[in-house]
Parts: structure tokens; C-alpha cells; sequence
């Protein structure tokens, strides 16, 4: 399950979860909401901790960019 649909389901905003997690801004978790970056393993390990296992490591991978690489050199 992905992260951003745990935390609807379970009706937890960012500022929440950063504060359950621990040493982590809300801004940082809209990040991994988004799917922009990648979590530490520490931070991993927690979410999948707070969501019952629901949300995975592999849930919180970031969303490769669809630019091909040419677009990238421009």
C-alpha cells in the first residue's frame, strides 16, 4: 500500500506522522508521500511499523523521472 493512501485511510497528516516518527520534518514525510524521495532504513522501518506492515520499504521507493535522456542533457 502506499503511503500517501495509509495516511488517508487512517487520517494522518504529514506534521502527525513526522511526529510519530521521530527526528523527521513534515516536510520530509510530503516528500515520501509524494514519493519525491526515498526514506532511511530507520524511517522505513518505522512507518511499516506504524501502519501494521500495510506500508512496505518497497511502497516508499521514489517514482523514477519519466524524462528520457536526452530531455535530461537539455
Amino acid at each position: 500500500m502506499l503511503l500517501r493512501d495509509w495516511m488517508r485511510a487512517a487520517e494522518v497528516d504529514d506534521a502527525a506522522l513526522a511526529e510519530k516518527i521521530g527526528d523527521l520534518s513534515a516536510f520530509t514525510v510530503r516528500k515520501l508521500r509524494y514519493r519525491e524521495r526515498g526514506p532511511s532504513i530507520r524511517v522505513a522501518a518505522r512507518i511499516e511499523e506504524l501502519s501494521g506492515g500495510m506500508v512496505r520499504a518497497p511502497d516508499l521507493q521514489p517514482v523514477k523521472s519519466r524524462r528520457t535522456p536526452a530531455e535530461a542533457s537539455s
